[in-house]
């Protein structure tokens, strides 16, 4: 466990590296935006921490994931705004994610990330990047939904500009090539093309939920040079193992708010933010009532490891006498229509259910997670047991030495169980919704 501990934040400062390499000149205007280094979905940031762990990239695979990356980029060229009247009356924008069942019917948003309706607030504007295709009934006058995709057929003359504009980045640094023709770089300069035309004098702040996504600091790098607007980020999910994605950018959020003191530690400690830059407040995502964790077997934003995942459950069972027969298996909400995730799903399912039955099975109040999750955490607070089967356990379980309140228990190289020293340290579960204007505005 140390030894893995110790590759974790070892890990952590070589991407800071590569991060501050982009800050120079020659890599101006974009500079460090285009990377995005993330634990739990395929692209050129899973690439190169695989190749910085060690760990063997297969070529054709690699080269796969990479085009196909791009060529998903043109989709994004059939995007909808969606408005009942743009409205100039309001001081601040909060930009969020949403589904049709997040809306009421007259027309108002139930934010699922701040919990709040969208009418308790005034002078504000909701800038929405929507998920669906079926769009809402009516929306309020205050409210743009941005349809991401709207179809799905790829502009091929908009993906070969594209990649144009970018190849002369080919022959300064491989790495920042292969970020900036992702989909992720693609879609931060159409969303910056949109969002340009609901800034004017008015605007004084905009709050958005903080991934370290390209398109965020595009647009941070845009607002700072170009307007008085200040930014503040809110950190909405719940700590990740290996946080690389919130690694500070040279265009970043003017203040952060985040949920926890372990999280401050982190941020501080390992991924260059000033202390000052952030303010710790009660979770309004997460807040402190029932929720149901117990007998789920919950699957991962992206599978790459059958074979891990399906040895480890046997595992469980058989060394360690857990009854699995009566667990659900959820898959990831955002893969629900994944191939290889219902097919996993699937597996599993009849995995389980051919188990002997075990009378004096362990762990009757467990939840098991399968590769990287920050619902390991809530699960924790919540005061549930949990167990973690890792795919790439450098990249996905929990250190004591990043998050100090919690405590690993290694039961094989793909297993570990985990118990919290304190709680409250990693998220302070809100006791109800605060409003915005007392959370962090102010």
């Amino acid at each position: 466990m140390p030894n893995l501990y110790n590759s974790q934040i070892k890990l952590l400062k070589e991407i800071k590296k590569i991060t501050n390499k982009f800050h120079k000149n020659k890599f101006n205007p974009f500079y460090d935006t285009p990377l995005y280094f993330t634990s739990y979905s395929d692209g050129a940031g899973l690439i190169v921490l695989k190749k910085l762990t060690g760990q063997k990239v297969n070529f054709f695979k690699s080269f796969f994931f990479i085009l196909k990356n791009f060529l998903y980029s043109g989709y994004y060229d059939h995007y909808k705004i969606i408005e009942s009247s743009n409205t100039n009356d309001c001081n601040k924008i909060i930009i969020t994610w949403a589904f049709k069942n997040n809306f009421e019917k007259n027309g108002s948003l139930n934010d699922k990330y701040f919990n709040i309706n969208s009418r308790s607030l005034k002078n504000i504007k909701w800038f929405v990047l929507y998920l669906e295709k079926d769009l809402p009934k009516k929306i309020d006058k205050n409210i743009i939904l941005f349809q991401t995709i709207s179809k799905k057929k790829i502009n091929f003359l908009s993906l070969i500009n594209f990649f144009l504009t970018n190849i002369k980045y080919l022959f300064k640094d491989i790495k920042y090539f292969l970020f900036s023709i992702s989909n992720y770089s693609f879609f931060s300069h159409k969303f910056l093309e949109v969002f340009k035309n609901y800034i004017n004098k008015k605007i004084k702040l905009i709050v958005m939920l903080y991934e370290g996504q390209p398109f965020q600091n595009n647009l941070i790098s845009y607002l700072k040079e170009n307007t008085a607007i200040k930014t503040v980020g809110y950190i909405h999910s719940p700590p990740l193992a290996f946080p690389s994605n919130f690694i500070k950018k040279k265009f970043s959020p003017s203040k952060i708010v985040l949920n926890g003191n372990d999280q401050l530690k982190c941020f501080v400690n390992f991924l260059g933010w000033k202390k000052r830059d952030i303010k710790i407040k009660e979770s309004n995502r997460f807040l402190n009532k029932k929720t149901n964790f117990s007998k789920t077997i919950f699957l991962p934003f992206n599978i790459n490891s059958e074979t891990v995942i399906l040895n480890s459950l046997q595992f469980l069972m058989k060394n360690l006498n857990i009854c699995l027969r009566d667990f659900a298996v959820r898959n990831h909400p955002q893969h629900k229509n994944s191939k290889k995730n219902n097919i996993m799903l699937k597996k599993i399912t009849y995995l389980i259910k051919n188990q002997k039955i075990i009378k004096n099975s362990r762990y009757k109040s467990l939840a098991i997670f399968i590769g990287a999750s920050g619902g390991i955490v809530e699960a924790l607070e919540r005061g549930y047991k949990v167990i973690q089967i890792c795919e790439m356990p450098i990249l996905e379980a929990y250190s004591n030495k990043i998050w100090k309140n919690i405590k690993g228990k290694k039961l094989t190289d793909n297993i570990f169980t985990y118990s919290l020293v304190r709680k409250g340290c990693l998220i302070q579960l809100g006791k109800k919704p605060k409003n915005l204007n007392n959370f962090f505005i102010n």
